[in-house]
């Protein structure tokens, strides 16, 4: 390969660059000049330069092939389409390719690599530039001055230059097998996991339908239990109430028999009567005080000995029937009481205990006054019984059963303290399984059974208390508060309470 220019250009060394003002490139004649196949990647010092001289030139002076490209930034000319622009304009324009030639000489790091550059000693040189990773200054160095040995120099770099990309190319195809290999291996992983993850699930659940098989083993066979002791025990209430029934009749025919036998004696009784009366008048006709003959002495013995046995066999049938009638309304004592209380302001009757009485309601109040229920509360030794639920839910009915709890035995216990009166309050205990009655002084708190309402526990813990207690049930319940007068005490609204503890 020659190492000068063609069309009488002179050796390759460096050529002074044009001024700026140089005669339009357009008007040059075409420069062709032999070049080695390179990598343009090789060339991009150079081409750099190049870029840098084009946004210099005068508009007028810009190559033909070029003025597309002068409005370009440097960015933009670093893009593949102007870079091949630019090369061609150095090989095609001799003003152009001056310019650039003449900038890119001129740089201190391309006169060093030219002073280094000796085609004795090519290879040494071309590897210490590729160690350097220098190859593109060194080729562009070459390319632009054209030193003694530039063209091997160039195929000399072209060889290391494809030998590094083919050792990159293998080194990446290398890394990406690398890597493929590892996300095999850990998919691998992974299924391996996924599939002991499958193993254990698959064995947890064999158990957990072992234990529910055996679980509703169990429940089967309590059920059944269940069933047999429920059959039992409707067989048993069978034969209890066939019994009930037997003995029911059994009373009635008593009850009919006495009740004839009752009549016969009323009979008996009315006709003694009339005849005692008719005696009385016979005696109270004779002027002097008559004397009784023994018969008629004996008569007067025999009718009050019958009335006497008259009165306590109706005494006996009444009470027996009173046994045997359903609730007619008539007040009972409750379950614990010691007697049952007269209808509304009724006297007692003789020979029936009462319970003491509250401290009398102030004149000019009404027994719902919360002042005059402040008055009955300080009477001595009295206890209050709450129904505890009744009351909360009323003041405190949008909070959880718990809160309301601890709310109203606040309130309670300043009650107390404020005064002195012996508080009961029962709660319902068909939601507070396992939880122990808080203890405050002065307060005693009742969770009713499970089967049974606080309703009942209410009335009986009233009931229960002496006669010489005074006693308040504060409840809005209508059963609760029926109960209650009949059990002696005195019954207080719910609201009346609240309005009172505020």
């Amino acid at each position: 390969m020659s190492e000068t220019e063609p069309n009488g250009s002179g050796p390759s060394g460096p050529a002074s660059p044009p001024t700026a003002s140089a005669a339009p490139a357009a008007s040059s004649p075409p420069r062709r000049s032999p070049l080695p196949p390179l990598p343009e990647s090789l060339l991009s010092p150079l081409l750099d330069t190049a870029a840098d001289v084009l946004r210099a030139l005068d508009p007028q002076a810009v190559p033909v092939s070029l003025r597309r490209l002068a409005g370009f930034d440097r960015k933009g000319l670093t893009r593949g389409a102007a870079r091949q622009q630019l090369l061609k304009a150095i090989q095609s324009y001799d003003a152009f390719h001056e310019e650039a030639i003449g900038h890119f000489v001129e740089q201190p790091e391309v006169e060093a690599a030219l002073d280094a550059w000796d085609p004795a000693d090519m290879l040494p040189v071309v590897d210490d530039a590729a160690k350097r990773s220098d190859l593109p200054l060194l080729a562009s160095a070459l390319y632009a001055a054209r030193p003694r040995g530039w063209a091997f120099g160039l195929g000399a770099i072209t060889a290391v230059f494809e030998r590094q990309r083919l050792d990159q190319e293998e080194s990446d195809e290398l890394h990406a097998r690398d890597l493929q290999i590892a996300a095999l291996e850990e998919s691998r992983r992974r299924a391996d996991s996924g599939r002991i993850d499958a193993e254990q699930a698959a064995g947890r659940l064999e158990r957990e339908l072992k234990e529910e098989r055996q679980g509703r083993r169990a429940r089967e066979e309590e059920a059944a239990k269940e069933v047999a002791a429920t059959r039992k025990e409707t067989e048993e209430a069978t034969r209890q109430l066939a019994k009930a029934k037997a003995d029911n009749e059994a009373a009635e025919a008593r009850l009919a028999r006495e009740a004839e036998r009752a009549r016969a004696a009323e009979q008996e009784r009315r006709d003694l009567r009339r005849e005692l009366a008719e005696t009385q008048r016979k005696l109270e006709a004779k002027p002097k005080a008559p004397v009784l003959r023994p018969a008629d002495l004996q008569a007067l013995v025999d009718a009050g000995e019958i009335a006497r046995r008259l009165a306590d066999g109706l005494g006996g049938v009444a009470d027996k029937a009173r046994q045997l009638l359903p609730d007619s309304g008539a007040a009972t004592a409750p379950e614990g009481g010691t007697g049952r209380k007269p209808p509304g302001n009724a006297a007692a009757k003789p020979g029936r205990a009462t319970r003491r009485p509250l401290a009398p309601i102030p004149q000019g109040m009404a027994a719902d006054d919360p002042k005059a229920v402040d008055a009955m509360l300080r009477t001595p030794n009295a206890v209050i019984v709450v129904d505890g639920y009744n009351v909360s839910m009323l003041a405190w009915g949008e909070a959880p059963p718990s809160e309301q709890r601890d709310r109203l035995l606040g309130a309670l216990a300043g009650l107390q303290t404020r005064t002195r009166i012996g508080v009961i309050v029962v709660f319902d205990g068909a939601d507070v399984e396992g939880v122990r009655p808080p203890r405050r002084p002065g307060l005693k708190v009742i969770f009713s059974p499970a089967d049974e309402e606080a309703d009942a526990v209410v009335v009986r813990e009233a009931a229960s208390l002496p006669l010489h207690v005074p006693a308040i049930v504060v409840s809005s319940d209508g059963w609760v508060a029926e109960k209650a007068k009949q059990a002696g005490a005195r019954v207080v609204a719910s609201a009346t309470l609240l309005q009172l503890l505020r």
